[in-house]
């Protein structure tokens, strides 16, 4: 993106009648991905995310969108994939190109109406400029936390717990569920 959109979408509160849900796994030392891939295969967490987003519209950057491409061979089966990126791509069904903010929610809220039975959830999955970017207009995050510390290169961005409250905790061997949501 340039620096004037950059400018322009931090000046703009995003909003939305949704519920927006940023979904992410993250080590304890911050760690979310590992030369464009998860640094660790923890299956419950894979199915938590597919039950979590599943009918429901996903926003993601342009490399968590290839990452998963190489993985299944498509986009995110039973959801349409919003892929936010200044290039531009060609999609297959199930997913759409967004050059900004504002776009990418408007391509997620037309397709939570239009193909997801008016879904009340749109989710943003990764990578970490995308989670930054959407984290001020975040309702709820849902988080899975792996109690690891394995190197990596992409990490969540900082944020400020004290604004969030937990709802549920799951504690597992290795790794916990999470949902938090904004105070008021």
């Amino acid at each position: 993106m340039s620096g004037d959109r950059d400018a322009a979408a931090a000046t703009q509160p995003l909003e939305s009648d949704r519920e927006l849900v940023g979904i992410v796994a993250v080590a304890d030392n911050g760690v979310i991905g590992r030369d464009g891939d998860m640094p660790w295969h923890v299956p419950a967490d894979l199915q938590h995310f597919k039950e979590a987003t599943m009918g429901h519209p996903v926003v993601m950057g342009r490399v968590t969108y290839e990452g998963i491409l190489e993985t299944l061979g498509e986009p995110l089966p039973g959801r349409t994939t919003v892929v936010l990126t200044s290039r531009n791509l060609e999609t297959p069904a199930g997913a759409v190109v967004a050059h900004d903010l504002e776009s990418a929610l408007e391509r997620a809220e037309r397709a939570a109406n239009e193909r997801h039975d008016d879904a009340d959830r749109i989710f943003v999955a990764g990578g970490a400029t995308v989670y930054e970017q959407f984290l001020p207009a975040l309702d709820r995050l849902i988080v899975t936390e792996i109690h690891d510390d394995p190197e990596g290169d992409v990490a969540f961005p900082e944020w400020d717990r004290s604004e969030w409250g937990v709802v549920s905790r799951d504690d597992r061997d290795g790794f916990s569920f999470l949902e938090y949501v904004r105070r008021d």
